[in-house]
C-alpha cells in the first residue's frame, strides 16, 4: 500500500504534537530545583532526536518547541505572560466617561 501525502502529514503532526506534549511533561518527573535547567531539558532531548528520520525526528521537533516555550517562560518571555484585554473592559477605561464624544456635562457648552 502506497503512502499518501496526507497520511504522511498526519503522522508528522502526530509526532510533533506528541513531542510537544511529552516535552511539557518531562519537567514534572525530574527532581531538579532550578526551573531554567528543568525547562531546557526538552530542548536538549529534542536536539538529539530532530535529525532522525520519521516520527523520531518529528518527536524531536515537538520537544524543541515545548522546550523553547518553557525556557522562554522561565525567563519571563512569552505571549502567555501578557493578558489580552477583554472587550468588556473597554467601557471601563479611565477617562472614557469624561469624553466630549460621550456628551458629558463638562464638555457640553464650556468648550464650544
Amino acid at each position: 500500500m502506497a503512502k499518501t501525502k496526507t497520511s504522511g502529514k498526519i503522522m508528522q503532526v502526530v509526532g510533533i504534537s506528541a513531542g510537544a506534549i511529552g516535552g511539557g511533561m518531562i519537567g514534572k518527573f525530574v527532581p531538579i530545583q532550578n526551573e531554567k535547567i528543568k525547562a531546557a531539558l526538552p530542548l536538549v532531548a529534542g536536539f538529539f532526536l530532530v535529525g532522525r528520520k520519521g516520527i523520531m525526528g518529528d518527536l524531536g521537533a515537538g520537544l524543541i518547541a515545548a522546550g523553547a516555550v518553557k525556557l522562554g517562560q522561565s525567563f519571563g518571555i512569552g505571549a502567555m505572560d501578557y493578558p489580552v484585554m477583554d472587550l468588556d473592559e473597554v467601557d471601563t477605561l479611565e477617562g472614557i466617561d469624561e469624553s466630549p464624544v460621550n456628551g458629558s456635562e463638562e464638555f457640553e457648552e464650556s468648550e464650544m
